[in-house]
């Protein structure tokens, strides 16, 4: 593939913002884990997570990111939409995994339970983001291969 390539920019655009992602996601779960943050601090960084996904589904969505790809794989559209359709799910997953912290509770309490939401926000956020990124690799796999 043309490294110089509308193409190649493209996926590489992509695969930098699944990879921020996946790093913000890293952060929460060390901070999660091993507590080397505070209550405020962690929150802090599952609202930039939500704000994050909101916006990165924008630019997927209307940014046109699947729609460059689909240009070049047509027969991908029923599967992008599918990956697309999950957006307004995932969004709002990402603000249920903040536990409000109720009189009477424990941080203990605040710690676990978000910890218990977040990693299963997170398994099901990485597998939609590698759904993306399969779908994506095929489409600008099929197109580089046309042009062989």
């Amino acid at each position: 593939m043309d490294p110089h390539s509308a193409v190649f920019k493209a996926y590489q655009h992509i695969l930098e913002e699944h990879r921020a992602l996946k790093d913000l996601l890293r952060t929460i779960d060390e901070a999660l884990e091993r507590r080397t943050a505070t209550i405020a601090e962690v929150s802090h960084l599952l609202a930039r997570l939500g704000d994050q996904l909101v916006k990165h589904f924008a630019l997927e969505e209307d940014g046109g990111y699947f729609a460059d790809a689909l240009v070049h794989a047509p027969q991908l559209v029923a599967r992008a939409n599918e990956l697309l359709a999950q957006h307004p799910k995932m969004c709002t997953g990402a603000k249920q995994v903040l536990v409000t912290l109720q009189p009477g509770q424990t941080d203990e309490h605040w710690w676990r339970e978000t910890r218990q939401r977040f990693l299963a926000f997170r398994v099901e956020l990485l597998k939609h983001e590698r759904q993306e990124d399969k779908l994506l690799q095929e489409a600008y796999t099929q197109d580089i291969g046309s042009h062989d």
